[in-house]
């Protein structure tokens, strides 16, 4: 099937087309709308989009680019029963906590968010029996797809997997020093020495001294001040903050769509500002011709903001005295998060490569543990199994992180208030990523970064 030029750009106005439509469908299940997403029917509307032939075609005519990402939807389309019946199973499990049968999203929310560590370990006890028990569906999902991946000629990202352990080598003294600290001021102590659970490390991750500074009224209003800065605007951004009972906790980007459910605090300011970001960019490019990664870079740089000290004394009221530890504080979070998209991603490509089952759950479980010093729980595994995902938001986050040291050297520190920065992103926007990949910088460089902030003045 030999394709013309006119066929190729109506083939990428389906393939723009077709992401819009999962995201919006998927969108709907993480936002507590639909037990469900309707992917296949989806798929049926847009068959070309995600056809071996046009993946063939399309390699004959040397778009290599434009035939991956029509691979990695075919991918998605041989998973898309599996993952409809696992969105379901999530969607309608329930969690038994402190006070009885709860929906999974509620008990997974209050577990951070509680004081009592006995009541904690209780409340993420309850979640992750439920997570496991509608594992299965989630579980042969991502082995479908991976099987499906390999048949199209679509390979694990090596190199990343290779630089995302480097990034963990380079930031490993930081994190266990500074997490060491944070952690005996609640009585506990990293794994694997001591008995730190996941669930008491987003508990302190929550940053709950600070959490007067992030005042809910005030979000809305910093957040569009703060993009606006930036030039990443947030009008073509639908934001859903409805409380929901199957609502995911915490904030979920789907292309130009925002899953929020209010946490309180740090964690609802960081998120947000990541995935404003993250979905303003979405919103000003086409799926099948940007980078990837340039969302996320663009989310990364909106979230950079808050580990500022000249941001958070302007925009949180913070004193100027405290306002760099408040920053260590939140590039802590940061570090987090890399850290745990590290440690994924190479589980997430031993899964393309094949590890399925007990092997895969047991893989996740030691890999998450041993990157972020907190005893993991079996069941997460199959959330966590997009290798595409954790490889683009990894080169994002070192984008932004390339992004925002270019707007420091060219409009100084508090380039945010600068009226040129505004000007100088659209560049970026309508180019649709931050720079050439030959020139992309390694993944350890943004934790490189956030190092060094934490490290600053110890």
């Amino acid at each position: 099937m030999a394709l013309d030029d006119g066929e190729v750009e109506w083939l990428r106005g389906e393939v723009d087309a077709l992401t819009r439509e999962l995201a919006a469908a998927r969108l709907r299940t993480v936002a507590g709308m639909d037990p469900s997403p309707a992917l296949q029917a989806v798929f049926r509307g847009r068959t070309r989009a995600a056809h071996r032939e046009t993946v063939s075609a399309l390699r004959e005519r040397g778009d290599a680019a434009l035939a991956e990402r029509v691979a990695a939807l075919r991918a998605e389309r041989a998973a898309a029963a599996d993952e409809e019946a696992w969105r379901a199973a999530e969607s309608a499990a329930t969690a038994d906590g402190p006070e009885g049968s709860r929906p999974l999203a509620e008990v997974e929310a209050a577990a951070a968010a509680e004081v009592d560590r006995a009541r904690r370990r209780l409340l993420a006890s309850a979640s992750a029996r439920a997570f496991g028990e509608a594992a299965a569906a989630g579980e042969a999902a991502a082995e479908r797809r991976a099987a499906a991946r390999a048949e199209a000629g679509l390979t694990p990202p090596w190199e990343d997997v290779v630089e995302g352990d480097a990034l963990l080598a380079a930031s490993d003294d930081a994190w266990r020093d500074l997490l060491s600290w944070l952690a005996a001021r609640d009585g506990l102590a990293p794994a694997p020495g001591g008995d730190l659970e996941r669930a008491d490390l987003l508990h302190l991750l929550r940053l709950g001294e600070w959490s007067g500074h992030f005042r809910p009224g005030m979000l809305p209003l910093r957040l569009r001040e703060a993009l606006g800065g930036l030039g990443l605007p947030l009008s073509p951004v639908r934001i859903d903050a409805e409380d929901r009972p199957a609502k995911w906790p915490g904030v979920h980007v789907l292309e130009a769509r925002v899953s929020f459910r209010r946490g309180g605090g740090a964690p609802d300011w960081v998120g947000l500002f990541r995935a404003a970001g993250q979905a303003s960019a979405a919103a000003l490019s086409s799926p099948s011709a940007r980078d990837p990664a340039f969302p996320f870079a663009a989310g990364a740089l909106a979230a950079s903001l808050l580990a500022e000290p000249r941001f958070l004394e302007r925009s949180l009221d913070v004193a100027r005295s405290r306002a760099r530890d408040l920053a260590r504080a939140v590039a802590l979070r940061a570090l987090f998060e890399l850290r745990a998209r590290a440690a994924a991603l190479r589980v997430a490509a031993e899964v393309e490569r094949g590890t399925s089952g007990r092997a895969w759950r047991a893989a996740h479980r030691d890999a998450l543990s041993a990157a972020l010093l907190a005893a993991w729980p079996d069941g997460l595994a199959a959330r966590d199994a997009r290798v595409e995902e954790h490889r683009a938001a990894l080169r994002g986050a070192a984008w932004g992180e390339r992004l925002r040291a270019d707007l420091v050297e060219r409009f100084d520190e508090d380039f945010w208030r600068n009226p040129r920065t505004a000007p100088w992103i659209a560049g970026v926007l309508a180019a649709g990523r931050v720079g050439p990949d030959k020139e992309r910088p390694p993944l350890a460089s943004a934790a490189g970064a956030l190092v060094r902030r934490l490290e600053a003045g110890r």
